[in-house]
């Protein structure tokens, strides 16, 4: 990941949404590292239940058969209706071409985000079932992710609300529950419920010309492209009062940029009494790349309908694709030596790898509190970005490496795992190359990298 921030770039052609859509962008940067960690605690979940239990099942009572069959019947039920949102998304992809990166930085979090809660509720049915300790512990963890994940999205709404906000003209409220239903279920179940309709990209020419258009994204973002029609309430500040002016058996396009901002709107126009509420599924970004480059007219044509996606950075993705693995190997791998052998770790060696692990965590926080939405998996910076030199950065260039090894230390050490431990100088020695290969992008990037290189560490303070 480049250690850079974003600038604006007014000279340039616009690329992307800026202000509003970026922070969007920034709330599913942020959810990113959160699924990692939840699917890499449910493969240790997977492997510490079979090895304990064999997944074979205890004797239960009426009341542990209703919290079996409520639990697993819900997960089950997210589960069908996540596969088939997710097949959807998949099936979509080739269509996107060169936009696949910018959809799935949009929609694949937060496409994954009901399939996550499907699995917690899984993994609860069989806690019950199996009776696991192991099971009940690494569930407990699981569930504390999904919290944090769901709560950062909450918040990052709310903060954004707010920063839209025009003088004295509060935003329509969205109740707590609602909020929480269409994270959990997915926007569309609670859209559908409410009895507004979510129609798809492609089937949005088929409305009537005169379909009242709302565009509840930032004025930023409306500016930046729109459906020629539109009218824009920014998050639906200013709607309830303009709906008062049209006829309730007028059709209404809700839209935004991705999906997610809009159903709660159009819910909301539902319940004022329009008839016929549609909420466009996945948002303009998907109508953006069906309908780019072509001849529109009418209510629905978009006023830029060209992108230039030419000259991405370059990227070292064999690396990170190999780092990756090993971070899987090792945390599938310490567990089940650990179990296989019988190894015995004391209690001062558990406390010394969870305190090493709780300091890689330390430190990445600290990373993502100056990176922000500009974190990146890959080497190459952000064209728009600018060279980060402040906080944790001031000190080390790559604190954000340092922290996924020392957290995966403390794991191999909390976990006395030998195998495990050459895993991790695999992993460590990828992280180096990578640093390596990384600063040589950077130096040619921004003209003071060399500098900055002169009065920093690369991993370790006052030592490498």
């Amino acid at each position: 990941m480049s250690p850079s921030r974003p600038k604006p770039n007014s000279n340039s052609q616009i690329e992307r949404p800026t202000v509003g859509a970026l922070e969007f962008f920034e709330k599913y940067e942020m959810r990113r590292p959160l699924l990692l960690i939840f699917y890499f605690l449910m493969v240790v979940w997977s492997i510490a239940v079979w090895c304990e239990t064999g997944f074979s099942f205890q004797s239960i009572g009426i009341g542990k058969s209703a919290a079996i069959l409520l639990t697993g019947t819900i997960g089950i039920v997210l589960f069908i209706l996540s596969i088939l949102e997710l097949v959807s998304y998949l099936i979509f992809l080739p269509i996107a071409g060169g936009s696949i990166r910018a959809l799935s930085q949009v929609h694949g979090e937060s496409l994954l985000i009901p399939l996550t809660a499907s699995i917690l509720f899984l993994a609860l049915a069989s806690n019950i079932l199996t009776g696991s300790i192991y099971g009940w512990g690494l569930w407990t963890l699981l569930f504390i992710t999904l919290s944090a994940l769901i709560l950062l999205a909450l918040n990052s709404s709310r903060a954004s609300v707010g920063k839209s906000s025009e003088a004295n003209v509060p935003a329509p409220e969205t109740s707590l529950i609602s909020q929480l239903l269409g994270l959990i279920l997915g926007a569309e179940i609670v859209t559908v419920s409410a009895g507004a309709t979510p129609i798809s990209p492609w089937r949005v020419d088929k409305l009537p010309q005169d379909t009242w258009v709302v565009d509840v994204r930032t004025k930023a973002e409306f500016q930046w492209n729109r459906l020629d029609g539109a009218d824009n309430f920014p998050w639906g500040i200013g709607l309830y009062d303009a709906a008062l002016a049209h006829s309730k058996s007028q059709p209404v396009l809700v839209t935004c940029f991705s999906g997610h901002r809009s159903p709660a709107v159009a819910v909301m126009l539902r319940k004022m009494g329009f008839e016929q509420v549609y909420n466009l599924h996945w948002g303009l970004i998907y109508y953006m790349i069906l309908n780019r480059g072509k001849e529109q007219s009418g209510t629905f044509r978009l006023t830029r309908s060209s992108r230039d996606t030419s000259g991405r950075g370059k990227d070292y993705k064999a690396i990170s694709v190999a780092y990756v693995m090993t971070q899987i190997i090792i945390l599938a791998l310490a567990p089940i030596e650990k179990w296989s052998t019988g190894t015995q770790v004391s209690g001062l060696q558990r406390w010394i790898g969870g305190t090493i692990g709780l300091s890689g965590f330390v430190a990445a926080y600290m990373s993502y509190r100056v990176l922000g939405r500009n974190f990146r998996v890959f080497a190459a910076p952000r064209r728009s970005g600018t060279l980060a030199t402040s906080g944790i950065y001031s000190k080390v260039r790559h604190p954000m490496y340092t922290a996924v090894i020392c957290a995966f230390l403390g794991y191999v050490i909390y976990w006395g795992s030998k195998w495990s431990f050459l895993f991790w100088l695999a992993m460590t020695a990828l992280y180096v190359i990578k640093a390596w290969k990384e600063e040589s992008v950077l130096e040619q990037r921004y003209s003071g990298y060399n500098d900055y290189r002169k009065r920093t560490w690369k991993f370790i303070p006052y030592i490498y």
